[in-house]
C-alpha cells in the first residue's frame, strides 16, 4: 500500500491548492482570463512556471470531477426512474466554435463570453475556497475542499 499526502497528486508537478488557487481565479474573474490567472498563481506561490495551459487542463479535470459526483450521486435515483444511461452535466469541448453565428470564419480560442457558462459552474463548485484560504490559509483551504470532496463524492477530485 502506498500512502499519497492529500497535498500531492501523482504525476502533478504542484499541490492541489496551486490548481484550486488558478481555477478559482479563472472562475470568478474573467476579466483576467486564464493567462492572468497563471500569471497570479506563479506570484501567489513564487513557481518559476505555471501555464495558462495548465489552468485550462486543470479547470476541465475539476468540470470532469464535478460532473463524474454528480452523475454517481444522482445516477441511482436517475436509473430506479428508468434512465439507464445518465448524463446530467456535459463537460464543454476543448475548443468552442460558433464563429458561423457570428459571421467569422476559421476557428479561434474562446472568448471571456463563450466560456462564461463554465466559469459560472466552476464559482459554484469552489464556492468557499478563496474566502477560506484568506482566514484559514490556503493550505488548510485546499486541505479541507479535498477531504470534504472526498467525502460526497469517494473519488478523487484531479
Amino acid at each position: 500500500m502506498i500512502v499519497i499526502p492529500w497535498y500531492l497528486i501523482p504525476g502533478r508537478p504542484y499541490p492541489i491548492q496551486v490548481y484550486l488557487h488558478a481555477c478559482s481565479l479563472y472562475s470568478s474573474k474573467p476579466e483576467i482570463g486564464q493567462r492572468g490567472a497563471a500569471e497570479a498563481t506563479r506570484a501567489k506561490f513564487e513557481l518559476k512556471t505555471f501555464s495558462h495551459s495548465t489552468v485550462s487542463r486543470s479547470f476541465r479535470s475539476f468540470e470532469q470531477a464535478r460532473k463524474q459526483s454528480l452523475e454517481g450521486r444522482y445516477g441511482e435515483e436517475l436509473k430506479a426512474g428508468g434512465i439507464e444511461s445518465p448524463s446530467i452535466v456535459g463537460v464543454a469541448t476543448k475548443a468552442v466554435d460558433n464563429n458561423e453565428e457570428k459571421g467569422l470564419s476559421g476557428k479561434r480560442f474562446p472568448s471571456a463570453d463563450d466560456t462564461a457558462a463554465r466559469r459560472a459552474e466552476m464559482a459554484k463548485f469552489l464556492p468557499k475556497f478563496p474566502s477560506d484560504a484568506k482566514t484559514a490559509g490556503i493550505e488548510a483551504a485546499g486541505r479541507q475542499f479535498v477531504e470534504n470532496w472526498h467525502k460526497k463524492s469517494m473519488i478523487l477530485l484531479i
